[in-house]
C-alpha cells in the first residue's frame, strides 16, 4: 500500500468516526482507537520484508513512535481494565449506597464500604 493509500484510508476513518453519533462524551477517543486499529491492520498487511527494508534504510524513528505508541496505549489500556475490574466488584454494593445519586462511587461511598465491613 502506498503512503497515498493509507493517508486517504486514514481520512476516511477520520471522517467515519466524526460522522457517528456524537453522543458520547468521548466520541474522539474512539474515533482516534478506530483510526489507529485501521492503520495498525493495514500496517500488518504490508510485506514484512518491505517495511524491514525502509526501517533499515535510517528510518528506525519509525520503530521508536511505534514503541511509544505501545506504551501509551498499553497504558490507557491498563487503566481502563482496571477501572473496569474495580465497578464489577463494586457494582453489586454500589445497589446499596445511596450517598451519590447519579451512578459514580464518591469517598463517602468508600466511607460507607469500610464501615460495613467493621
Amino acid at each position: 500500500m502506498k503512503v497515498s493509500q493509507l493517508r486517504q484510508l486514514i481520512k476516511e476513518e477520520v471522517q467515519n468516526a466524526l460522522g457517528e453519533d456524537h453522543s458520547s462524551n468521548n466520541y474522539m477517543f474512539f474515533g482516534n482507537l478506530k483510526v489507529i486499529k485501521a492503520a495498525v491492520d493495514e500496517m500488518l498487511e504490508m510485506d514484512e520484508a518491505m517495511v524491514d527494508q525502509i526501517l533499515s534504510d535510517g528510518h528506525n524513528w519509525a520503530e521508536d513512535h511505534i514503541a511509544t505508541s505501545k506504551d501509551d496505549v498499553e497504558e490507557v489500556f491498563n487503566f481502563l481494565k482496571n477501572e473496569q475490574t474495580i465497578n464489577e466488584k463494586l457494582k453489586g454494593k454500589q445497589v446499596k449506597l445511596d450517598a451519590n445519586k447519579n451512578g459514580k462511587i464518591d469517598t463517602e461511598d468508600f466511607k460507607l464500604l469500610k464501615a460495613k465491613k467493621k
